[in-house]
């Protein structure tokens, strides 16, 4: 049954950190070999991630993409053939003013990635990941991510156009605190990309509504799409395509919602199931 599933994929979606990347942040000879293999059999391979845009060009790049992917989440769909966006839902600035003020005054490490660059807490440490695309973009003379502190009160959100916010280092509690005091927003959503950290976007967006975004814009049937994914905000596009593929390295809830699993981001995992059910391996 599962073959006969991927006999009919025309579009497999990738997530990026924990599934396509390894934990060096970077993708492997083999599955750059396997992607490129399938898109010789005619399947368009693209991401779907909860980076924004700024901090997928790289990667986009050294995939190859011609085309669409999904970024910040689904509030994103990027076009790489004239760096357009034809999809793009940003959150609310007042909201956002208001959670930014909930989370400093709570002392916990907050980013509000915008348009124009990503904007960090004092002593940020999550800020790190962003100087750290810096550095890889920078090699390969491509555009950098502008980094800016905070300013005091937030006055500089209601100017902006923020894909998300994150809030990183949160423990159970606050996570569950922050979770509960997101919902009295009603024009915020959020999700978890990772352990001790939440997402927040546009309500009613998550990777499960971008890819049935970008599948209308392909003019392609759900039936023929196949996703991967390690963590929790890659369930909905798990439950929305009929083939999944969780990593090894996966969260035992993404593993369960998986068609089926396999090897680790740092084994190669991406182009282990590429070559068994797209290659004929």
């Amino acid at each position: 049954m599962i073959r006969k599933t991927a006999r009919d994929v025309k579009l497999i979606v990738l997530d990026l950190d924990g599934t396509l990347l390894n934990s060096k942040k970077t993708i492997s000879s083999a599955n750059l070999a396997a992607i490129e293999a399938a898109r010789e059999r005619g399947i368009f391979v693209t991401v779907c991630t909860g980076r924004i845009p700024e901090m997928t060009e790289a990667y986009s790049r050294l995939l190859g993409i011609k085309g669409f992917y999904i970024a910040a989440n689904g509030a994103v769909i990027f076009d790489t053939r004239d760096n357009s966006m034809p999809y793009r839902e940003c959150i609310d600035n007042k909201e956002a003013g208001l959670l930014l003020k909930f989370c400093a005054q709570r002392g916990f490490d907050h980013i509000a990635a915008a348009v124009d660059g990503c904007y960090y807490s004092e002593g940020s440490n999550r800020i790190k990941r962003f100087e750290q695309y810096n550095e890889i973009a920078g090699k390969d003379n491509l555009r950098q991510i502008p980094l800016h502190p905070f300013n005091s009160g937030f006055h500089s959100v209601t100017d902006m156009q923020i894909y998300k916010l994150l809030i990183s280092g949160l423990s159970t509690e606050e996570q569950l605190e922050t979770g509960q005091y997101i919902e009295t927003l009603p024009r915020l959503g959020f999700t978890s990309s990772e352990h001790q950290l939440l997402d927040v976007i546009a309500p009613g967006v998550d990777k499960g509504t971008g890819v049935q975004n970008l599948a209308r814009l392909l003019g392609i049937n759900m039936k023929e799409i196949c996703v991967f994914g390690d963590y929790h905000n890659d369930i909905p596009m798990f439950d929305t395509a009929v083939f999944s593929v969780a990593m090894g390295n996966g969260d035992d809830a993404v593993k369960n919602r998986a068609s089926v699993v396999t090897g680790t981001n740092d084994e190669d995992g991406v182009a282990t199931a590429i070559e068994k059910y797209f290659l004929g391996g």
